[in-house]
Parts: C-alpha cells; structure tokens; sequence
C-alpha cells in the first residue's frame, strides 16, 4: 500500500476529515524509520502522529513500547491503537498485574503490536520476565519530559538500555524543555518544531487546530487562604461552563474540593493519590459535562484526553512557564476562548514569566454580564446528572445498548441523553438531569442484555 493509500484509510479508521500538517510532516519523516523528536502543543493530535509511522511500516512487522507519564494517557493512546487495528496491552499501576501478565503472554511475532504503559509497570514485567525487551523494534516517548519532570527517569533508563534491538525511537513533547541524554541513544534525530506552528519553515500555523483566544486576569485575595475569594471568583461566572482549579499539593486540591462541596458546589478531584476509580470518575464526569467544577493538580495539566472547559484557575500561581502554559492549554483550543485567572494572596506578586500585564478581575462587572445572560436563558448545554450502570465492555455492553435501553423503557428521547462511556466492567450515561430520577425509577430492576444490573446516580468523590 502507497503512502497515499495509507493516509486515506488512516483517516477513515479514525474519523478524521484528514489529517493535519503535523500528522502529516510526522508521518512521511518517520515512516523512513529515523528517530524523531516531535515538539506540539497539547491537543493537537501528538498521539496519532507518532502512531501512523508504526502502523504504516508493514515490511517487518511493528512491535513497539510506548512509556508515558500516567495511566489516563496509556488509555487514550489504547483507544487510538485500537482504531487504528493495533493489537495492544496495557500496562499501569492501579490495573490487575496478573490480566495485563495474561495478555501478554497472548502476544506473538505474526503481525504488529503495541505494549504501552507507565515505566514503573513496564519496569516491574521486564524484572518478572513477563516482557522480552528484545522484542521491541521500535520505541516512543510520549511526553517525555513530563516523565522526567514526574521523576521517572531512572526507571526509564533501565527499560531503556534493555531495548538492544530497537530501530527506531520517537520522542514527542509539548515543550522545549526536553534533556536528550546520552543513554537515550537518540542521536541522530530529526526535529519537527510545532510549539509555534512550524515544523520545517514552510508549514502553517492555520495547518493545527487553531489557537482561541485567551483572556488571563489576576484575582486578588485579601487573606492568604485564597478559598473564600475562589468561591466568589466561581460564584461570578457563567452557570454550567466547565472549570478546572489548579494547585500545587494533593492536600490543597482535597481541601479545595471538600470546600466548595460543603458550600452546595458540587466539585469532582482529581490527582495522582486517588485509586484509579476514582481518577476515571472525575475525568468521565469532566467530559460528560455533569460537574462543573474539578480541582486536581497540574496531573490533569496534560495528557488527558478531555475537551477544552471554558475557565482555568490557578489557585497557586504557577512555579515557572511551561506550568503556566500547559494548565492555561486547557482552554481557549480549536479556535474557541477561554479566561485564566491568576488567584494572588497579600504576600504574594505575579511571576516574572509572566511578561504581559495582566488586569484585575473586576467582580461587579463580570456579575452584571452573568445576569445578563441567565435573563437571556443562553447556557453551553442542558444540565445533566451522570447515571452509573454496572455492565460493561466485558459483557458485551455497547453505547448503542444504553441508549436503545434507556429510550425504550426510560421514556425519554435521544436529545436528553448525552455522553455514553463503556468501561471494562462499568458503563456511565449522562442524562438531562430534570428527567433523570424518573428514568432511574422506571428502569429499576430490569435486564439490560438478559442481565440484570444496578443503574444509580454518580456522587461527588
């Protein structure tokens, strides 16, 4: 198959109107199989661009390890290799050793796979002999420098100086910030730059999803304990527009949260320290739109496959630019705005980074446009209230059998059902939240698929 061909059935698999400059530029330079280091803002489609070089070189067959940063990323990039007709293993912290051990003991050599996971994971299979490092013909960092920044170094070096027959690496990040080591064995490599939408001095800034335009204020607090003052912020914005609230610390993302939900703002966590569960249950939610507000640490900064929330605050001010930048890359994404919101306690100033001067919130004005648009009834979407159900993936559960089931003995239509996620073993549904307890009610008990399940409501963490 010619290049060419591959693209379009590329694009078909991933339901793509076509690829961008990126994915483009990356897969003729990497299909060659040199090493590529690939710098690209966040959301611009990294994950498919390393992804399609693997894919389309087919004379040997492909198999390759992808190490990243966390295990919401894993998963994203799983998905992706599926579409794409992959045949993958995952492997993370907070997922069963012993089914991932299973699944790879199910891999042979006919026929391209990928094996992707955290480097701790990977590391611990290597030791216990579940994985062959000497399988691996081909290699690739995803946000790499967020690995090392994370602390993994040593763990990836240790994979990585087992790999004795890799080909190929690929090294992607969303910075510049990218130490190339000596033991990475990178060298020589081609560099595609599109941290400002150029990657060989030809290609467009249009080419990438579009930059929206972002609004950045600082928020001055009287006091040093800044929650009091978040909560005015919050209160001051627009009903049922997503925020996401940055800190520095576990603790104070959890202290955060448990505030505004004893202050009746229901408010999702998320950081590194929860179980798993949990972490997908924010992010669900998150992406259902059936919460508005999430506090996390800078974990949820980058590589999380979410969509772009209307408002970011930085309840600590960020520790140096590349913070700054990824957290304010939340939103204003794909040609759309958002506003940042710099919370600055009486000791506090702004960082010197921060270059440009930024205004002050100002409160009452932003409080006469939020009453302005309720009196005119504009929200981003209906309210809807996210419904757990206890079937999923494993027992031949599809988005299609929710809807089907919920619209049927519900009694409600498609337009009042929202985001449909299948798990492995779960399912979670977004529902218009003025209808959802009747529908809850009605669907009490009955099978789903010739089982019977549970279908309730999903709380705050």
């Amino acid at each position: 198959m010619n290049l060419q061909d591959f693209k379009q059935k590329a694009v078909e698999a991933l339901g793509f109107d076509c690829l961008n400059v990126m994915q483009t530029k990356m897969l003729e330079t990497a299909v060659s199989g040199q090493n590529v280091l690939l710098l690209s803002p966040t959301g611009s489609g990294k994950t498919a661009a390393f992804l399609l070089p693997l894919v389309a070189q087919t004379e040997v067959p492909t198999h390759g390890l992808v190490i990243v940063p966390s295990r919401e990323l894993a998963q994203q990039i799983g998905d992706v290799a599926k579409q794409l007709g992959i045949r993958t293993v995952l492997c993370y912290g907070g997922h069963d050793a012993r089914i991932e051990n299973q699944r790879l003991a199910t891999l042979n050599n006919e026929g391209a796979y990928l094996i992707i996971g955290t480097s701790g994971r990977l590391k611990d299979h290597i030791e216990r002999k579940h994985i062959d490092p000497q399988q691996f013909s081909h290699l690739v960092l995803d946000e790499y420098d967020k690995s090392l920044e994370l602390g993994f170094e040593e763990e990836i070096r240790f994979i990585i100086t087992r790999l004795t027959n890799r080909r190929q690496t690929l090294l992607t990040s969303a910075t510049h910030a990218v130490p190339i080591a000596p033991w990475l064995n990178f060298k020589p490599y081609e560099q595609l730059d599109f941290t400002q939408g150029v990657a060989d001095g030809k290609s467009k800034k249009e080419a990438l999803p579009k930059e929206g335009k972002l609004a950045l204020y600082q928020v001055k607090s009287p006091v040093a304990d800044k929650l009091e003052t978040l909560k005015e912020l919050l209160t001051s914005l627009p009903d049922r527009q997503p925020v996401i609230i940055f800190s520095g610390y576990r603790e104070s993302a959890e202290r955060i949260a448990h505030y505004l939900q004893e202050q009746g703002m229901e408010c999702a966590l998320y950081h590194g320290g929860l179980p798993q569960d949990l972490r997908d249950k924010a992010l669900i939610r998150l992406r259902a739109n059936t919460v508005q507000y999430i506090s996390s640490t800078d974990l949820a900064a980058r590589g999380l496959d979410i969509p772009e929330v209307a408002h970011i605050v930085h309840y600590h001010l960020p520790a140096d630019v590349e913070t700054l930048t990824h957290r304010n890359g939340r939103t204003a994404r794909n040609g759309a705005s958002g506003t940042a919101y710099l919370l600055v306690g009486p000791n506090e100033t702004l960082p010197d980074f921060i270059a440009t001067k930024v205004p002050v919130y100002n409160f009452k004005q932003q409080r006469a446009a939020k009453a302005q648009q309720n009196d005119n009834e504009v929200v981003a979407e209906p309210q809807r209230t996210l419904v757990y159900i206890g079937r999923g993936k494993k027992e031949k559960i599809s988005k299609g059998d929710i809807l089907g089931f919920f619209t049927k003995n519900g009694g409600i239509e498609g337009r009042q059902i929202g985001r449909i996620d299948v798990m492995e073993h779960c399912s979670y549904c977004a529902i218009d939240a003025d209808v959802v307890q009747a529908v809850l009610d009605k669907v009490k008990g009955l099978k789903i698929k010739g089982e019977k399940t549970i279908y309730k409501i999903v709380s705050a963490n």
